[in-house]
């Protein structure tokens, strides 16, 4: 007889857990053909120009996260939908250098020879592709451009030019149903980036980021955010978001905002840190240029509750991290995490445990699940310790007979205090002889 007759021993592992929302990658979202997933993952910028030129838009917001001193692990480059045909043009023609055009990772180059063209170099490069076995046919416009289609419909495939070409893109669906489709792909992201800085495209943006539990910041360089009053402007972004109370969206007004992402250079600064633990105010950041703001257009951003950046004492910082209808983003961001560990908390409890009696201890249970948050919220800076948080739940005596019926439980609630900022100070003194 063996012994595990007499003594039967089975160990499981509860090392199983549910997926952690994540709030440290910021997603940077054009119309390009870098890859051919909707989304590609980067840690690091020299892997971004794998994919892109370093005057690419994606490039330009890429560099503005990677740079910062303390910035995110990873962040995502996400691509529109787009049509089928894109047009490439041979912007600069120089003699005798390699000129080169990259399908799915296949280098077609050529060398442009002496009195070099752009027809001339475009014709080379078309009848370059067409000898390869890429499934896309190029064709010759005859004017220094060639054309690129897919030979079968609707088949993404990647393409990258060298520095003296450019990549002409249509989208081909709408902003809403581009964002709803890569996050179907890939819900990593939690900050949205923007590379277009068309009003609309960021009016459009910001409509679909409303109805996420996500973050979009927009830059602009519309003079009308600071040169405009509050109460006559009803056109700029920031005049919509704030008529709009949007809760997730805010807008940067940065006159380089054509060639520098400042809210890119905004989440790699915020997003490596713990919700709780920062404000979006006051920050400090690399390579974005410091703006000259009068104090007549600063009373005229702020009023919009949109947000610059400026040089004050020799230091850039941010003013003031707000959203549209007023909030700070980080109290945004603080909510969003705490409803998102609190639920996977839960749902861990009712998942990991054989079952969850509608018992005082299994009532209990979940109140420790919500503690557990509240306290950490407390550890990172986010929820102050005085007054202390509470949480409430009802004795299993006083739940329905209906509620313990249909197995749910009503009646829980907590209450817990922000710990906010210190984003400026009045200082008062006396000083005698």
């Amino acid at each position: 007889m063996s012994i595990d007759n007499i003594v039967n021993v089975q160990i499981s592992r509860d090392t199983a857990s549910v997926s952690r929302a994540g709030f440290g990658t910021p997603l940077i979202m054009g119309i390009n053909k870098g890859f051919t997933p909707l989304s590609k993952v980067y840690t690091n910028y020299n892997d971004v120009l794998l994919d892109f030129n370093a005057s690419d838009k994606e490039a330009l917001a890429a560099n503005a996260v990677f740079s910062q001193t303390i910035t995110v692990k990873q962040l995502l480059i996400g691509r529109r939908a787009t049509s089928d045909t894109v047009m490439i043009t041979v912007d600069n023609a120089v003699d005798n250098i390699t000129y080169s055009c990259t399908i799915n990772g296949t280098v077609f180059s050529v060398n442009s020879g002496g009195s070099a063209t752009p027809t001339t170099i475009a014709t080379a490069l078309f009848t370059a592709i067409n000898l390869g076995s890429e499934p896309v046919t190029a064709s010759d416009n005859l004017d220094g451009t060639y054309d690129l289609v897919a030979d079968v419909a609707s088949t993404p495939y990647s393409v990258k030019v060298d520095a003296n070409q450019s990549i002409a893109y249509t989208a081909s669906d709408t902003m809403a149903n581009d964002l709803a489709n890569l996050s179907i792909e890939n819900n990593t992201w939690y900050g949205l980036v923007l590379t277009s800085r068309v009003a609309q495209d960021q009016l459009d943006a910001a409509a679909y980021i409303e109805t996420q539990k996500k973050i979009f910041i927009a830059g602009s360089a519309d003079a009308d955010i600071a040169d405009t009053t509050d109460a006559a402007d009803s056109t700029t972004v920031a005049a919509v978001f704030k008529s709009l109370s949007y809760a997730r969206s805010a807008v940067f007004y940065h006159p380089p905002a054509a060639n520098e992402y400042i809210e890119a250079a905004v989440f790699g600064v915020i997003l490596p840190l713990d919700p709780g633990s920062y404000t979006a105010a006051l920050k400090d950041l690399v390579g974005i240029t410091k703006n000259d703001i009068t104090a007549t257009q600063r009373t005229n951003i702020l009023a919009k509750n949109a947000n610059m950046y400026s040089e004050v004492g020799g230091v850039g910082i941010t003013e003031f991290g707000t959203v549209g209808e007023g909030e700070y983003i980080d109290i945004i961001i603080l909510v969003d995490w705490l409803d998102a560990r609190i639920t996977e908390g839960v749902f861990s409890l009712l998942t990991r445990l054989p079952k969850v009696p509608y018992t005082d201890g299994g009532i209990a249970g979940i109140e420790a699940e919500i503690t557990k948050v509240l306290q950490l919220g407390q550890a990172l800076g986010g929820i102050a310790t005085d007054p202390q948080f509470t949480v409430t739940v009802p004795l299993a005596s006083e739940v329905s007979q209906g509620d313990k019926a249909a197995r749910v439980l009503n009646g829980v609630s907590f209450v817990a205090t922000l710990t906010g900022a210190i984003h400026a100070t009045n200082i008062t003194g006396t000083v005698t002889l």
